[in-house]
């Protein structure tokens, strides 16, 4: 039992050393800027390393195994002592070392000068550092850790290390080599990493990135700029500015005017030498953007194509070895997780052999047969023995892994063609797929259904399901699928649209019609259908030259529409009024600004739609047929400008109910949103509202206790909200209430003890409640999450079971700021 447990002790240490290593050197960092003592974080932390380092090297040697599982399991207990005894120690004495630096923060920010006006601005509407004040603001850089903190406020971040690699080990190498070397200004230092879709390019130039040696020579100043197909230069250039998507973009006249800004940054800003990172790049004018004359400099690219004017790294195929093991990890899953099958080692060889040595293609079937008996692997076989090369094009990859997929169930098959209908290189939410697969699939509404199935696609590789880093126990989660994205290597998004639209199926007779808009008009193909067309799902993705000049589509029979935009203004299409079969809509901007939609008054003619998402739109007013939706149940806002659009007034307001039968409505960082509409509150048969980010919100009108039906109530991160209404008290049915970080929050209802239903209050960050009201102790099988500053008020009232959080010091500081 010792010896088996090698693996997954070792494992484990490996995984505790990736998550808490970036931030014990943080704080490392951070001690040495406050003149404290960092030798335990140190000590502890190369320990570990050590013996990880020894464990690595240990193949087959089952004594050394057992000896050394022993001392994994030892090193594993010794850390949870040490953090949950050293470092809270550590942790309260530099409490108030944190509290003072605050307002030596606050101090210097107040006495800067015109040109850092904004930077306020932009930090009060939780922003990143704007063009014109970053260069003020570097050249200030003293004390509390402020260049520390500046970089962390940039984006172009590396992404996280990837898990469990065991190949690439020769080809890192190579590379490392080659971007070690002294960049000179010229075209050779640009090193291009050329491979087939699906290789593993940015694997590697990831692992590089978190390489000891490459970390030693560019320290901070490694960037990583992920650029797609169809690339929008002054996005990219925001997103160094702003790693927040939330946060205000910045002014730009052109893509010339982004690239001399950009220019003017990183020769003041960065200090010699930088690596920079451009992944996925379709063309190699687009590097011309990041040539600067910098010393030190060196550009990383990623490719499907070998730009022969600079210097091209060809990643070749996997060794025998590392393919053999790489696809053993997928075939055959160690532990528990599925059953352990017996195939023969000469018919593994031979699925290695066949799989060409292609990452990706070793990954997907190595998957798809994991758990499978040995009829299943011959089955593959004789599949993938057909053709030629498996990295010939990106046609005969997409060909040889579409044959892995006649493995799958037939709703896994569905559940992975949905993921074409979003754009490439795009986190989705899990909450759209929620969404969409409620209505086809019969999905649960919290999201259980749907979570369970984008984990088992997940576990075979074909999609990656992601946290959006807000910690679970910040507040309360509307469902399951709530702050988790999924994304999808753009490789198997493109086989899922050809798995959608094969050639043999007549556009007309599709079920899921698929159309991407490059230019200014849809593509013809569709245009000249001339028959109505039986799909039931449409996806449109239109960029920023879309004319907006909707030609006739016969698509009545149409139930779930995504529609994909990139402009400022938009038009939704004139044929939506004839499609009264459509039950769920999602409107999504992936562009810098968010798009004003002209004529939103059209859905108010779909009188048979249940759900409405949108994010990142423009509204200035709703209209009465909008409002009387006889069927919609759920409408979610998420970063849109909606704030006058509920000022609309409505014609007949007194023989009207907004949204009769809506039970759920969700606004995320609307940031115009200053009041929570009135008429809203005439929903009654609405159960959850959940009302996030929205840092412009101070009121809550006292028609708010009409919504006696609501059970779920969430107001966190709502800064500037100073109260909660009176009237609140009359939701007897009101389960669970969520007002974590509302800073401005100063007191609770006097009746709040009048809540019979409640069970569950999240309160964390609330630091502006110093006192709560005796009448909370009237409450029963209540359970309250909070903080430090409030938890022992909690403790006075036996009734109420209350639970300490943990604060996170630095984002509590940067919420204030």
């Amino acid at each position: 039992k010792t010896t088996a447990n090698f693996k997954p002790e070792l494992s484990q240490l490996q995984q505790t050393l990736q998550t808490v290593t970036p931030i014990i050197q943080d704080v490392v960092k951070l001690n040495q800027i406050l003149d404290h003592q960092s030798d335990m974080f140190i000590e502890q932390i190369q320990e570990a390393e050590k013996l990880v380092k020894k464990c690595l090297k240990i193949k087959w040697n089952l004594f050394k195994k057992f000896t050394h599982s022993l001392k994994l399991k030892d090193v594993n207990n010794k850390l949870l002592r040490f953090f949950q005894l050293e470092v809270q120690a550590d942790q309260t004495r530099d409490i108030k070392q944190t509290l003072v630096e605050v307002n030596d923060v606050k101090l210097r920010m107040d006495s800067l000068s015109v040109g850092v006006k904004e930077i306020n601005q932009t930090l009060s509407s939780c922003s990143s550092l704007s063009v014109s004040c970053s260069s003020s603001f570097s050249r200030r850089r003293e004390g509390f850790g402020c260049e520390l903190l500046e970089r962390r406020r940039l984006g172009w971040r590396v992404p996280l290390r990837p898990g469990g690699i065991v190949a690439f080990d020769e080809p890192l190498k190579k590379l490392k080599d080659k971007v070690l070397m002294e960049a000179v200004y010229d075209e050779t230092s640009v090193v291009v990493v050329a491979a087939a879709g699906g290789c593993g390019k940015t694997t590697l130039v990831t692992m590089l990135c978190h390489d000891s040696e490459v970390q030693d020579k560019f320290g901070e100043n490694v960037f990583f700029v992920t650029v797609s197909e169809e690339p929008n230069f002054m996005a990219i250039v925001n997103d160094l500015y702003n790693p927040n998507p939330f946060g205000r973009p910045i002014a730009f006249q052109s893509d010339e005017d982004a690239k001399n800004k950009l220019g003017v940054f990183l020769h003041e800003n960065v200090s010699s030498p930088m690596l920079l990172v451009l992944d996925d790049v379709w063309s190699d004018s687009f590097i011309d953007n990041f040539l600067f004359n910098i010393e030190g400099c060196k550009i990383l690219v990623t490719s499907r194509t070998a730009f022969s004017r600079f210097d091209v790294f060809r990643f070749d195929p996997l060794s025998d070895e590392d393919a053999s093991i790489l696809f053993r990890r997928s075939a055959f899953t160690l532990g528990k997780k599925r059953p352990r099958t017996s195939v023969d080692g000469d018919l593994v060889n031979q699925m290695v052999k066949r799989c060409k040595k292609h990452p990706l293609t070793l990954t997907v079937v190595g998957s798809s047969l994991n758990g499978r008996d040995e009829s299943a692997w011959i089955s593959m076989l004789n599949t993938l023995s057909q053709g030629s090369s498996v990295l010939d094009l990106n046609e005969e990859v997409r060909n040889r892994l579409e044959r892995s997929f006649k493995t799958l169930d037939e709703e896994f098959k569905e559940y992975f063609m949905d993921f074409g209908l979003f754009p490439e290189d795009q986190r989705i939410p899990a909450n759209a797929l929620l969404d969409m697969w409620v209505h086809l699939y019969n999905h649960d509404h919290q999201g259980t259904d749907t979570i369970d199935k984008i984990v088992g696609l997940s576990f075979r590789n074909l999609v990656n399901l992601v946290a959006s880093g807000v910690r679970k126990d910040s507040g309360a989660t509307v469902n399951y699928c709530d702050q988790q994205y999924v994304t999808q290597h753009d490789l198997l998004r493109e086989l899922a649209i050809h798995l959608s639209s094969k050639q043999e199926v007549p556009i007309a007779q599709r079920k899921r019609l698929i159309i991407n808009a490059r230019g200014e008009d849809l593509p013809a193909s569709v245009l000249n259908v001339q028959e109505p067309m039986q799909a039931r799902i449409l996806s449109i993705s239109t960029g920023e030259s879309f004319s907006f000049r909707w030609r006739d589509m016969k698509v009545r029979e149409v139930e779930v529409m995504v529609l994909n935009l990139k402009s400022k203004t938009y038009t939704l299409p004139h044929f939506m009024n004839e499609m009264q079969k459509l039950k769920i809509l999602n409107v999504t901007n992936y562009g810098l600004y968010p798009s004003h939609i002209e004529n939103f008054h059209l859905l108010g003619c779909l009188s048979n739609i249940s759900r409405i998402r949108l994010e990142r739109v423009a509204i200035s007013s709703f209209s009465t047929p909008f409002f009387a939706l006889q069927n919609l149940q759920k409408i979610s806002f998420i970063m849109c400008k909606i704030g006058s659009a509920f000022e609309t007034k409505l014609g007949s307001k007194d023989s009207l109910t907004v949204w009769p039968r809506l039970v759920e409505l969700e606004m995320d960082y609307c940031q115009d949103l200053v009041r929570f509409p009135g008429l809203l509150c005439d929903s009654v048969y609405l159960k959850t509202l959940s009302i996030t980010n929205c840092n412009e919100l101070c009121e809550i009108s006292e028609d708010f206790g009409k919504l006696t039906n609501l059970e779920n109530l969430s107001l966190r991160s709502c800064t500037k909200l100073e109260k909660l209404p009176g009237s609140i008290t009359r939701l007897q049915k009101l389960s669970v209430l969520d007002i974590s970080d509302c800073l401005s929050l100063s007191e609770l209802p006097d009746d709040m003890g009048k809540l019979g239903g409640l069970r569950t209050i999240y309160m964390k960050g609330c630091t502006g409640i110093c006192e709560l009201p005796s009448s909370v102790e009237e409450l029963s099988h209540t359970h309250v999450v909070c903080n430090e500053e409030i938890y022992q008020q909690w403790l006075e009232f036996g009734n109420v079971k209350a639970d300490l959080v943990e604060e996170d010091r630095l984002e509590t500081l940067m919420k204030i700021i």
